[in-house]
């Protein structure tokens, strides 16, 4: 016959473990997401996107957890200094133009650590899964501009160069536009274009550039 063992090392060992695991648990609940923070502006905020503009200072963020798949594009190369769990911290160097990625649920210590700032536009994805297309055919990115730039499980990224505009075209996917300017450093803008939205463009100015990343 199984009997309950109540004896008071046991039930104080046992307890000490609960409480322990009940900290971890609050602590993780309370970590705060990456976004906002110094060095980042909000550009865009709805029910399926929040777009910030980031660049990493030189100094050390404090811990946080990304609470959405993020995707972005950097445009400004800069060092920063990435620690995860108990491993060491990484340096890391981005070069400007690289697509961004990351995932839900990643908790980290971020420090930026060169002068001036690497700097990004970074997406973050409310919904936790790809939604489906919503407006396939033959007028869809893929079929009047080609493969994607970057071709990604959450996103497409097209490429439109300097001084160009996208064709006319349908959005298969919720779509986030991102125009940079000729300065140095770029001056980002962004534009949510719904699904199914037929449109042309962006147009990226003369010693600039555009993307668009469309959601799957």
């Amino acid at each position: 016959m199984f009997r309950w063992r109540n004896t008071l090392g046991g039930g104080m060992g046992v307890l000490n473990v609960f409480v322990i695991t009940a900290v971890l648990v609050v602590q993780a609940a309370e970590l705060p997401p990456p976004y906002p923070r110094p060095g980042t502006t909000a550009l865009l905020d709805n029910e399926v996107v929040a777009v910030w503009d980031v660049a990493w200072l030189k100094q050390k963020y404090p811990l946080h957890t990304h609470r959405y798949d993020l995707v972005g594009m950097s445009y400004a190369e800069g060092d920063r200094i990435i620690t995860q769990g108990d491993s060491p911290g990484r340096l890391v160097n981005t070069k400007a133009w690289v697509f961004q990625m990351n995932r839900a649920n990643v908790t980290h210590v971020e420090e930026g650590a060169s002068d001036p700032p690497m700097r990004a536009v970074q997406i973050e994805l409310k919904n936790p899964a790809p939604r489906g297309a919503a407006g396939e055919g033959p007028d869809g990115l893929r079929q009047v501009a080609g493969a994607p730039t970057v071709d990604h499980p959450r996103v497409a990224v097209w490429l439109v160069p300097g001084g160009s505009s996208a064709p006319k075209h349908r959005h298969s996917g919720d779509a986030v536009e991102m125009v940079f300017d000729a300065a140095s450093p770029p001056k980002p803008t962004v534009t949510f274009v719904p699904a199914a939205t037929v449109h042309t463009g962006p147009t990226a100015p003369e010693g600039g550039r555009a993307y668009i990343f469309e959601l799957k």
